[in-house]
């Protein structure tokens, strides 16, 4: 099971502008889509990712990605895979993941990698990285006892900075649970 929390706040801006879609299945399937107000996704773009990840469960990874990039042609997103055994993830701009294992914090780059219980990864945009470091992020991670913990542990440090105030703050965190049900616990 993959444990998840999601932040989606508009900051200082009039607008959310940025987009997560997510499909809980036997996998999570989800595409998080950096997209400054000048790079908006149209009703059309937004509707084509939504129904394509809502239908991604019986779909390989690689058709599935193969169908997203003429969509999010030119914008800045990251596609994600994850069960409690593996994760595979595509990198296209400024959307970041990481993951926390064995107490270090490592980049993950485009591909396949193996997962274990209590691994942890997160996943944000450039606007959300601005705000907040890399020992920040494992400190956090490595204190808390479940992904929303973990999340707003990292958001009352951007708020001690910024009340919060400037751009959109997209983010995912995710805990590997082997053998538990999925659980969500919300978004904000």
């Amino acid at each position: 099971m993959i444990e998840n929390y999601m932040l989606m706040h508009k900051g200082g801006l009039n607008e959310y502008t940025d987009s997560i879609f997510v499909n809980y299945s036997t996998t999570l399937t989800l595409v998080v889509v950096y997209t400054p107000q000048e790079t908006k996704l149209s009703l059309l773009e937004e509707a084509n990712v939504k129904g394509l990840i809502q239908s991604s469960s019986k779909m390989k990874y690689e058709e599935v990605s193969r169908m997203l990039s003429p969509i999010l042609e030119k914008k800045n997103y990251m596609f994600i895979r994850v069960n409690d055994k593996e994760i595979i993830t595509e990198r296209h701009g400024k959307v970041y993941a990481y993951m926390v294992k064995n107490g270090e914090l490592l980049m993950l780059p485009n591909g396949k990698y193996s997962l274990e219980d209590e691994d942890r990864i997160i996943c944000y945009t450039e606007e959300y990285k601005k705000h907040i470091t890399e020992l920040q992020i494992l400190a956090d991670a490595l204190t808390c006892d479940n992904a929303e913990e973990w999340m707003d542990n990292m958001i009352c440090r951007i708020s001690d900075k910024n009340r919060l105030s400037e751009g959109n703050l997209t983010a995912v965190t995710m805990i590997v649970r082997s053998g538990d049900d999925m659980k969500t616990y919300g978004t904000v």
